[in-house]
């Protein structure tokens, strides 16, 4: 006999749903704030850049300067290269908001849906209740209470799973990452002792691959850091800690790119950025799959419980 029916563990999961919901909200609204404080800046700065591109190729004073002494082209080309960046960084952070805007949109109207469940949960509950107290079996409270139990250590097992999803998709991102960069550094190791404009093409290619991979990177870690908010505070400890010191690594990424990435100084520790990424990552996700192995073994635990009162008794 089952006490703990299809649809108490549907309204109990439904409650567990909205608590993962409203701990995701939380951080999202937490990520928004950030988002826009770091988009106003760097639109700022992109009008900025573009403001000076605009400067030298009008009839300012330092434009007439850099165009008497020869200098202008090269000027030119490094105020268009600091605009083109300062744009590309803002990008990346109006994407990432506009990513995260839409999350919150999804949790709210998620929300709403479920916002009277814990009411209809503690109605059928107490209806079940009743029903056991008249069924006259003793045994059938401890039954009911066992099976609550399980199913939220199963809704616990779900929260995990989706984090070692999210976690799992960040890692692959960064090893991918990884090698993106290694192949850039190798390409500009042959430019710098002399490899000419193909060699040249092959590394900045690879370097646009990795810069692509970067944001995926940071959405990615973002995603990872929003589901980490659903696994219980009681069971994560440090984890939500963790992943903060490289929840940024495309804002280092993409600092002073253009200037930089001549350098092979500024590839390699990018890559040594990504690799830090990877391992942080994989320390967590093995933190998660250790909770895990810990809820299935107290989900087996409960299964042996039910199991020996019933089969104690002649249920």
């Amino acid at each position: 006999m089952v006490y703990y029916d299809s649809e108490l563990r549907k309204l109990q999961e439904e409650i567990l749903e909205k608590e993962r919901l409203d701990a995701q909200l939380a951080d999202l609204l937490i990520q928004q704030d950030e988002l826009k404080k770091r988009t106003a800046e760097l639109e700022h700065q992109k009008f900025e850049e573009q403001e000076d591109v605009d400067r030298l190729k009008g009839r300012s004073l330092a434009a007439f300067f850099y165009r008497i002494s020869g200098q202008m082209e090269d000027r030119l080309t490094i105020e268009e290269e600091e605009a083109y960046a300062a744009a590309m960084k803002y990008d990346a952070a109006a994407a990432e908001l506009e990513s995260v805007e839409q999350d919150i949109d999804r949790c709210r109207s998620r929300l709403a849906e479920l916002r009277w469940c814990e009411t209809r949960y503690q109605r059928a509950l107490d209806a079940k209740k009743e029903a056991v107290r008249n069924s006259g079996r003793p045994e059938a409270s401890d039954i009911l209470s066992l099976e609550a139990q399980k199913t939220a250590l199963e809704s616990q097992q779900k929260e995990i799973d989706e984090a070692i999803r999210a976690g799992v998709r960040a890692r692959d991102i960064s090893q991918q990452l990884v090698g993106e960069l290694e192949s850039a550094k190798n390409w500009g190791t042959w430019d710098v002792i002399g490899g000419g404009f193909l060699t040249d093409m092959a590394k900045y290619e690879k370097l646009d691959q990795a810069q692509n991979l970067a944001q995926d990177l940071q959405s990615a870690l973002r995603n990872f850091r929003t589901e980490l908010a659903d696994v219980k505070e009681e069971m994560s400890g440090d984890i939500q800690l963790n992943i903060g010191d490289f929840l940024h690594f495309a804002d280092f990424f993409f600092d002073d790119i253009f200037s930089d990435w001549m350098v092979l100084d500024k590839i390699s520790s990018s890559k040594e950025r990504a690799e830090k990424t990877y391992d942080q990552i994989q320390k967590v996700l093995g933190r998660l799959r250790n909770l895990k192995d810990t809820i299935l073994e107290n989900m087996k635990t409960l299964d042996r419980k039910i199991e020996a009162i019933v089969t104690g008794t002649e249920l």
